[in-house]
C-alpha cells in the first residue's frame, strides 16, 4: 500500500470545531466561509462535521487554516492497494462435484462452527474494489452496496482483490468453488477503490457514514497508509463508538513498526499474517498495534469473473478475521462489540516463535472463542470436525477436468490438504 497525494489540484478535508450541519446540509455561513476562500466543488462529510473540496492556490489554504471555526485542515490524500503476491488467477474447480474449505478457514476452526451458526444475521461491509456480483460463490450473500468511485455504476469489482476477500469472509456454502468463514452472513459490497486499486480517504469517510446507515456491524478494510489522517481517525472514532467493529489490514512492509493507517489507530483490529507452519509471514508488517494474526499466505479464494484466485497478503489475513467475528458475534447478538473482541482477543491461540508485536496476542481461533462463549453462557456448544474426505483438486486454466467418474459427488465440503 502506497501513498500519492493528488497533483491536478488541492483536494482537502477540512473539519470544523463547531456543529456545521443541518441533517445532511452544510450550513450557509459554512459555505459562505469556503468560498471566500477559493474552495470549489464542496461535499459534505456530516460523519466528521467536516466537508471535501478543492482549491487552485497553496495561499487559498493557508488563509482559511487561520480561520477560527477550522479544526482540521489536511491534504485528501490517495491510497494504492497492491496484494503482496499472486500465485495463480482464473482457477476453474469443477461445478457441482465438490467445495474446498481453504486451509486458513481450517486453521482457525471456523468449519467447526458451522452446526452452530453461519454467521446469519450478520452485516459485513467489504470496502475495497468491489465484488464481483454475480460470483456464483458469492452472489446469493451480497445484499447491498454502494460506489463512492463511479456512483452512477454499481459497486461491479473491476481489480478482484475485493472479490477474495469477501470470498473469504462469507463465500456460500454451496456444494460449489470455497466456503468462506461466515458463509451465511450478508455482504455489503462498498467500492472505494478503483480497478488500479486507488482510492482516496474523503470516500472512505462517506463509505463508513454509509455504512452507519445501513446498520453494518463489521467493516473489513485492505488498504492503508504510512500517514495519518485526523479526518479517517474521526471516522473511525464515530462508527466504533456506535458499536461497529472495524477489521483492518496491518500493511505488508514486512518491517518493524511499520503498522499501515487506519489498522494503527486504537479502536481498530489491526490484523497480520502468517503461514501454513504457523510463522509470521515474510510482508506482514509488525508492532505494537498489531491485535490478532490469521492465515494470509496461498489463500484460495474467489476472483472476478467467477473464477478463483490465490492471493497472499495482510488483506487476506483481515478476511479471516472479519468473517470470525461475525460467525462469533451471530451466536451471541445480545453482546456488544467490545465483549465480542474481548472474546475473540482472549481465546486467541499464542504462536510460541512469534513476539508480541508480530502477533498481538494470537492467531484468531474461531472454535476457541465460541467455547469461551458457551462458557459464559452456562452451557457447552459442540463444535464437530468437518468430515475431510478428498483433496484440493485445482484445475489451473489450459489443464483437463477430469472426467466426473473420477471422484465422487461429495455432500459436504472437502478440506483443502
Amino acid at each position: 500500500m502506497k501513498l500519492f497525494a493528488r497533483q491536478e489540484k488541492l483536494s482537502s478535508i477540512i473539519l470544523f470545531k463547531k456543529p456545521s450541519f443541518d441533517g445532511k446540509e452544510l450550513r450557509r455561513e459554512y459555505q459562505d466561509l469556503l468560498r471566500k476562500h477559493g474552495a470549489t466543488r464542496i461535499e459534505p462529510l456530516p460523519l466528521v462535521n467536516g466537508v471535501v473540496c478543492n482549491f487552485s492556490l497553496g495561499i487559498q489554504l493557508q488563509a482559511l487554516r487561520e480561520e477560527e471555526e477550522v479544526a482540521v485542515l489536511e491534504e485528501n490524500l490517495q491510497v494504492k492497494l497492491h496484494p503482496f503476491e499472486v500465485q495463480s488467477k482464473n482457477i476453474f474447480l469443477e461445478q457441482e462435484s465438490y467445495q474446498i474449505i481453504p486451509w486458513g478457514i481450517h486453521r482457525i476452526g471456523a468449519d467447526r462452527l458451522w452446526s452452530q451458526t453461519t454467521g446469519e444475521g450478520m452485516k459485513v461491509a467489504v470496502l475495497d474494489t468491489g465484488i464481483d456480483l454475480h460470483h456464483p460463490d458469492l452472489q446469493e450473500n451480497i445484499v447491498g452496496g454502494v460506489n463512492f468511485v463511479e456512483p452512477h455504476l454499481p459497486p461491479q469489482d473491476d481489480n478482484g482483490h475485493g472479490s477474495h476477500v469477501s470470498g473469504t469472509i462469507a463465500a456460500v456454502k454451496n456444494n460449489y468453488g470455497v466456503v468462506g468463514a461466515a458463509p451465511g452472513a450478508k455482504l455489503y459490497a462498498v467500492k472505494v477503490l478503483n480497478h488500479k486499486g486507488e482510492g482516496y480517504f474523503a470516500d472512505v469517510i462517506r463509505a463508513l457514514g454509509w455504512c452507519l446507515e445501513q446498520g453494518i456491524q463489521v467493516v473489513n478494510l485492505s488498504f492503508g497508509s504510512n500517514t495519518p489522517s485526523k479526518a479517517l481517525y474521526e471516522a473511525i472514532r464515530q462508527v466504533t463508538d456506535k458499536g461497529m467493529i472495524v477489521v483492518a489490514a496491518a500493511g505488508n512492509d514486512g518491517t518493524t513498526r511499520s503498522v499501515d493507517y487506519p489498522a494503527a489507530y486504537p479502536e481498530v483490529v489491526a490484523v497480520g499474517a502468517i503461514d501454513e507452519q504457523n510463522r509470521l509471514a515474510s510482508f506482514s508488517s509488525q508492532g505494537p498495534e498489531i491485535n490478532l494474526v490469521a492465515p494470509g499466505t496461498r489463500i484460495l479464494s474467489t476472483g472476478n469473473g467467477g473464477l478463483f484466485w490465490r492471493l497472499s497478503g495482510t488483506s487476506m489475513a483481515t478476511a479471516h478475521v472479519s468473517g470470525t467475528v461475525a460467525l462469533i458475534w451471530s451466536l451471541a447478538p445480545q453482546l456488544n462489540s467490545g465483549q465480542i473482541l474481548r472474546i475473540l482477543y482472549s481465546s486467541a491461540e499464542k504462536l510460541p516463535d512469534l513476539t508480541r508485536e508480530q502477533q498481538g496476542v494470537g492467531m484468531v481461533r474461531a472454535d476457541l472463542a465460541s467455547k469461551k462463549l458457551s462458557r459464559g453462557k452456562g452451557e457447552e456448544l459442540e463444535t464437530p470436525a468437518m468430515e475431510t474426505t478428498g483433496a484440493d483438486q485445482v484445475h489451473e486454466p489450459g489443464h483437463r477436468f477430469p472426467p466426473l467418474h473420477f471422484g465422487p459427488l461429495f455432500r459436504e465440503p472437502v478440506r483443502e490438504e
